[in-house]
């Protein structure tokens, strides 16, 4: 592996680059895979052919940024269907409990974890008569941005417009798919 700053060669152990000071996976002027210097706009290393940059939703990818083993372990996926369903048969019960689950979930997943916690997204929700979820969609949407590296998305509106519709239970299928998304490439 090496810094994605200066080229410098690190092990597995090392988080912080000892030459540049640049946290590992930070930066986008060398492969982190073979060394070399890569182009500003290119889209594969020159010498080893490794993706650089990927578009999804019209959105350039950012650096990526490494998720802790520790947070990555400790989030299981969900069965998008099977949360439907248990939401729908015990008339939205589980649908809270799904609505804060997912909060805590991508705070972590984001490093936001001094964010609002899924019970305080909720009774913000519940005593606002509804007002508050239509911020937690919109910063829902940015999370998820953030989750999958996308820059320049419409997640966030995509989200919020969802939500004055009326089918919040979208968003909560959207976040939960990027959720599972990010733990299946870990």
């Amino acid at each position: 592996m090496y810094c994605k700053n200066c080229g410098e060669n690190l092990n597995e152990n090392q988080e912080v680059c000892p030459t540049c000071g640049v946290y590992k996976g930070n930066g986008n002027r060398y492969c982190e895979d073979c060394g070399s210097e890569i182009s500003e706009n290119a889209a594969f290393c020159a010498n080893c052919g490794k993706p650089l940059k990927q578009t999804q939703n019209g959105g350039e990818r950012a650096a990526e940024t490494k998720i802790p083993e520790n947070v990555l372990s400790s989030i299981q996926p969900r069965n998008i269907v099977t949360a439907l369903i248990l939401s729908i048969v015990t008339c939205g019960i589980y649908g809270i409990y799904w609505f804060i689950v997912l909060t805590d979930e991508i705070n972590r997943l984001t490093g936001n974890e001094n964010d609002h916690s899924g019970v305080l997204s909720f009774v913000l929700t519940l005593v606002t008569c509804g007002i508050y979820g239509y911020v937690w969609a919109y910063r829902m949407g940015q999370k998820v941005d953030k989750l999958t590296n996308v820059k320049d998305s419409n997640n966030a509106i995509i989200y919020l417009i969802v939500m004055i519709v009326g089918l919040g239970i979208v968003d909560y299928v959207l976040i939960q798919d990027a959720i599972n998304k990010t733990l299946e490439n870990r």
